[in-house]
């Protein structure tokens, strides 16, 4: 069973920071959808490198989200971002991050679980 939890504002940049140490690497699929723009898959199985707030400049506040491998990264950026919910599972493990700009377009990141992943790529 999954549990969603809304991150506040002012923890954003030290929570997307803790986040982005711990879930390195991490395989995610990154989903946008919205209103108008309908469901749009930006990115499929590719390790995260970095989820992160900029914090000045006339993009403060974006949030950027940077996956692939090196050398050949998709950086994602949500321009202005309002609410940031984590969905997590009874054990705390993350399954979903779920940001939501002020057009209500939802960027949806999914951390594919480990075990998932380790049955997917075991022999048959």
């Amino acid at each position: 069973m999954q549990h969603t939890r809304e991150i506040p504002r002012e923890g954003w940049a030290d929570y997307l920071l803790l986040l982005s140490t711990i879930e390195r690497d991490q395989q995610v699929r990154i989903l946008a959808e919205g209103p108008e723009l309908g469901d749009q898959t930006v990115a499929w199985n590719l390790p995260l490198v970095e989820i992160s707030v900029e914090e000045k400049g006339s993009e403060e506040g974006a949030i950027e989200v940077t996956v692939g491998h090196p050398g050949e990264e998709l950086t994602h950026r949500i321009a202005r971002p309002v609410h940031v919910w984590a969905e997590e599972s009874d054990t705390g493990e993350l399954a979903c991050l779920d940001i939501e700009d002020e057009d209500h377009v939802k960027t949806l990141i999914h951390f594919e679980s480990r075990e998932l992943l380790e049955e997917a790529s075991a022999p048959a």
